[in-house]
């Protein structure tokens, strides 16, 4: 009977697929999302984006909006526990623009529990359908991820109805399939994609039907899962000498695992994106409109903040006397 009236109120047709993509810092999310965004335009749908980061500024989202994209962001907290408050709202905010589906990149760090219970409250049920959780996962990392977090991975992993295994490219065909196995150990009913780049049948995605396997009576209540992590964003007065940028990214200790932002360097006029992930770095030019302010997002555990500050802020040519930096 209860299932009934349930199909009776909320009606799906009437109701906004919601796509949570999960997986750890550097996986592979946004480049996911992306992809996901221009096979919806392709197909004439008008997609939403919903972007957490866990720090004050959201790199990934100032990219987005840069290449032209709505993006409504929640940022300084995680999704899951420090700003779950605001979800709802948030999700009534966008509903209220009617697109034809929403995609919500979580923070890395989220509990994937508190967002199904979230995302299923009677002030957001009425409005949108969890139509699929989506985890994306990082061969190259996963292991040392997952020994320093293996509750969160475990779980974004277990409860995950899609687990995309991203960067075939830059592995081997051993370690893609031991983890591929390793994979289906946790979760043997999800949809197991092995991708480069994010590029996979987007349809598959889309024409999910929003079947959210939930976790047994017993699951334990805990505090979330990240009180332990901590970010540092500093922003930039000046631009940086590029070698003396790079020495420091690459000799960044192993308490940090994700570092991401925008910089200029004293012998280019370009401002320039760049990623970290566990001592590989990456940079490339970009031209965004607006153009975000340079800045730098470092997300760990256990780090010296004092002391990388005053690194990234020394790769100046004439560090300034004041710096502009926030903590989390």
């Amino acid at each position: 009977m209860t299932e009934t009236k349930e199909r009776v109120i909320f009606r799906d047709p009437e109701r906004i697929p919601l796509h949570f993509i999960s997986g750890f810092l550097g996986s592979g999310k946004t480049t996911l999302l992306r992809r996901l965004l221009d096979h919806c335009l392709a197909k004439g749908l008008k997609p939403a984006i919903m972007m957490n980061e866990y720090g004050e500024v959201n790199i990934d989202g100032e990219f987005l909006r840069g290449q032209g994209y709505a993006v409504r962001e929640m940022t300084n907290g995680c999704i899951c526990c420090t700003i779950g408050g605001t979800l709802g709202l948030a999700l009534q905010e966008v509903a209220a623009f009617k697109p034809d589906v929403i995609f919500l990149e979580a923070t890395g760090l989220a509990d994937p529990v508190e967002l199904i219970d979230q995302a299923t409250r009677e002030d957001v049920l009425s409005l949108v359908r969890l139509a699929s959780l989506i985890a994306v996962l990082d061969p190259i990392n996963f292991a040392h991820f997952a020994e320093a977090v293996h509750s969160g991975i475990r779980q974004q992993t277990e409860l995950a109805d899609f687990i995309v295994i991203n960067k075939r490219d830059l592995t081997d065909a051993q370690t893609v399939a031991t983890l591929v196995a390793q994979v289906r150990s946790i979760n043997p009913r999800a949809e197991i994609v092995v991708t480069t780049q994010g590029v996979m049948d987007y349809d598959r995605i889309l024409n999910s039907s929003g079947e959210i396997f939930h976790p047994a009576s017993g699951h334990p209540s805990h505090a979330p899962l990240h009180d332990h992590f901590h970010t540092l964003t500093v922003l930039l007065p000046a631009p940086l000498l590029r070698d003396r940028f790079e020495r420091l990214m690459r000799s960044l200790p192993p308490t940090i695992w994700r570092a991401k932002g925008f910089v200029r360097f004293t012998d280019s006029e370009e401002q320039w994106m760049f990623q970290y992930v566990t001592g590989d770095l990456a940079m490339e030019w970009v031209d965004l409109l607006p153009e975000p302010p340079e800045h730098v997002v470092f997300i760990g555990q256990g780090f010296d903040r004092d002391a990388l500050q005053a690194a990234v802020l020394g790769c100046a040519l004439a560090p300034p006397a004041v710096a502009g930096t926030r903590q989390a």
